[in-house]
């Protein structure tokens, strides 16, 4: 599985859609196997999607992310998982141990069913029904 993490100064970035860097990370068993950084850089919403679907993108840990850019991530198969807040690599320990939906990892703002109704609406790829650990 591949872990995409839109990335600014070490912390997810808040909004998907303005991001600079994204981190890939390769994980197996729950294991981190390796990582890349990528820039995004000048990329409009559709060509950061094929950059994603280029890469085998399977998951995006994120901020906020644009309604046209999440169906557009959906249509891809690519699961979001939105209003993720914190530093990188505790975001991705609590992805790999089920403990993502702690609200410390919660983007300030988000009451704690906006993941779940995210999932439900709009963002309907391999998301919907996401329940805040690891597939």
């Amino acid at each position: 599985m591949k872990i995409g993490i839109p990335v600014w100064n070490g912390f997810v970035s808040s909004v998907f859609d303005f991001a600079h860097q994204l981190l890939v990370v390769d994980v197996q068993d729950r294991q981190e196997t390796n990582r890349l950084e990528v820039s995004l850089e000048q990329q409009p919403g559709p060509q950061r999607v094929a950059k994603l679907v280029d890469l085998g993108v399977d998951v995006l840990l994120c901020g906020a992310v644009s309604r046209p850019l999440a169906s557009v991530l959906a249509a891809s198969n690519i699961e979001v998982i939105p209003f993720v807040s914190g530093p990188v690599d505790e975001v991705l320990n609590a992805y790999l141990n089920g403990r993502l939906a702690e609200p410390r990892f919660l983007q300030p703002g988000c009451w704690p069913g906006a993941r779940r109704r995210f999932c439900r609406g709009w963002g309907r790829g391999r998301g919907h029904g996401w329940r805040g650990g690891r597939r």
